[in-house]
């Protein structure tokens, strides 16, 4: 609980100087646990991109497999529990490829990379977790469980979820790609069935949904109706990922709902996409949650605390369009300020208090109580 600790004693000096950030204080209660998420990250390349200079697996030659996540590795390591929403397969042959125009893969060393940064679990309930067919997930699942890394997702072919256990606490994890997903409503019921059999006093959701390159959640769209179903199942906390870009936060209820995070460690990609607002995708945030609970266990709500992020970055010389450097860091300043009314144009209720970026701190958010617990 370090990183609370100090969060916590910054805001103190800072509200000093401040009085108006006083009301924005850390959370205290007998129990807490701090969970870190990230948004997509893609550890490998179509390839057609193998080899070139500018693809990820010459990034990780040149440099090492600690490059990508070393800028912010500090705060995963200061958690209880890191999560990333990893896109694509830890395959090492070209064999038994997706048609589809874009397939990713990596070596299975690549493990070494998410255990060097302290990321102890990843969602793959996605889209290119079978770009190499089940071969590919197998040796994928069997690369993490190898390194001791935690995996999740309920798809065809697939259904596991994730049981985080600390101080008699039990957080549950499930994640669901949206396509088709009204089609296979007894898988994620079986998933949450399985979380409630294990008496989770959380539930969290990693639904892979949105439109690619959105700034907002539509109304009605399959992303909002496949998280209010997980909500129906029983999720307190749902973090969305797979548009590519920032969206906004849902609050409703004691839910909190962080419909995308944007790209983070996100190889698939050589250059930086352009989202539908002609933005340069290559801003993002780390969300930090922090459960509370009572000396007895009960959940008594969460605080979120929004760290900006942007993914370095360079202009190429022929074309002027930027290239991916595949590597995030945290940012203040105007970069900070763009990650948070990228969040805010994108609210639901279009009311909802959102507390601003403090320098060296982040956003931090009020404490939300849980209802009716």
């Amino acid at each position: 609980m370090r990183l609370t600790a100090l969060i916590l004693s910054l805001l103190l000096l800072l509200s000093l100087a401040c009085p108006a950030l006083s009301e924005t204080a850390v959370y205290q209660a007998p129990k807490q646990i701090v969970i870190t998420f990230t948004g997509d990250c893609t550890l490998g390349i179509d390839d057609r991109e193998r080899g070139k200079d500018t693809g990820f697996d010459s990034f990780i030659e040149k440099n090492s497999l600690e490059y990508p996540f070393a800028n912010v590795k500090e705060i995963f390591e200061q958690d209880d529990l890191t999560v990333i929403n990893l896109e694509g397969t830890l395959y090492n042959s070209d064999a038994n490829r997706a048609k589809k125009t874009y397939a990713f893969r990596g070596s299975t060393d690549y493990t070494q990379m998410l255990t060097m940064a302290s990321i102890e679990a990843c969602s793959v309930g996605n889209n290119h977790s079978m770009d190499y067919g089940a071969p590919g997930f197998q040796s994928t699942t069997e690369a993490l469980e190898a390194a001791g890394i935690a995996w999740f997702g309920t798809d065809n072919g697939f259904n596991q979820t994730y049981v985080f256990e600390k101080d008699g606490i039990k957080i549950g994890f499930v994640s669901m790609y949206e396509s088709g997903w009204w089609d296979k409503l007894g898988l994620l019921s079986a998933a949450f069935d399985q979380l409630r059999a294990q008496n989770c006093d959380v539930i969290i959701g990693c639904p892979h949904a949105g439109e690619e390159y959105a700034v907002r959640c539509w109304p009605g769209s399959g992303q909002e109706k496949l998280t209010n179903r997980m909500i129906d199942f029983g999720c307190d906390l749902i973090v969305c990922n797979h548009s590519h870009t920032i969206q906004g936060i849902r609050q409703e209820n004691g839910k909190t709902v962080l419909w995308s995070l944007g790209n983070f460690v996100f190889g698939g990609n050589s250059e930086i996409k352009l989202n539908k607002m002609n933005e340069p995708c290559n801003y993002t945030f780390i969300a930090q949650f922090t459960l509370s609970f009572d000396e007895n266990n009960k959940y008594l709500g969460h605080q979120l605390n929004i760290i900006p992020c942007m993914i370095a970055s360079g202009k190429d010389a022929k074309n002027g369009k930027l290239r991916n450097f595949y590597q995030p860091y945290p940012v203040s300043g105007k970069d900070a300020e763009f990650v948070m009314n990228s969040i805010k144009r994108d609210l639901t209720p279009r009311n909802l208090k959102l507390n601003p970026y403090v320098e060296g701190v982040g956003a931090l958010q009020d404490f939300v109580p849980a209802v009716g617990r």
